[in-house]
């Protein structure tokens, strides 16, 4: 398998760029055979979007940045709002499939590894964990229960309470 071409869209060109540059130091980290282009003007959407394997668009979040007093009413994000239902409408038109990227900058990094991820068949999440961490070792999260410390205690719990209408008891 070749080199994995990603488009990375958006309605912001700076956070394009920055998560752009992030996603490739990650992809190099893990070694992936896997190439992220920031699509610099998404308004005007290159004619050869069809040739990339994977399309990651930045969903919107809108933050203020200076106090609110300073906004005229009802204009907030209305720009970045518009650039985005642009982009997804000549994505839609294009009939191309894509994969929408929400959260911070590490949630976005994270889910937009787990797309590639999901595109190159020997990936590893081990490698994607490592590229998110540092190297850090995580440990999965394991269900505790509070008062028995037994995982199958609320499953048991809430299928007596389906079935029966009252708690299976111990």
């Amino acid at each position: 398998m070749g080199v994995l071409k990603i488009a990375l869209l958006g309605a912001s060109a700076m956070n394009v760029s920055q998560l752009a540059a992030a996603l490739n130091e990650a992809v190099n980290a893990t070694g992936w055979q896997a190439l992220v282009t920031p699509v610099a003007n998404p308004l005007t959407l290159p004619a050869d979007l069809a040739g990339f394997g994977l399309l990651l668009l930045m969903g919107l979040e809108f933050r203020m940045p200076f106090p609110a007093s300073s906004i005229p009413s009802g204009t907030m994000g209305f720009a970045q709002e518009a650039a985005d239902q642009s982009i997804r409408a000549a994505l839609a038109h294009a009939a191309l499939s894509y994969q929408v990227l929400y959260g911070a900058n590490k949630e976005r990094l994270a889910h937009a590894l787990c797309a590639i991820e999901r595109q190159l068949p020997h990936a590893k999440a081990r490698t994607r964990q490592s590229a998110l961490s540092g190297g850090a070792k995580n440990k999965p999260w394991v269900w505790m229960c509070d008062k028995c410390s037994d995982p199958q205690c609320e499953h048991r719990l809430l299928t007596a309470l389906r079935t029966q209408g009252k708690p299976e008891k111990k």
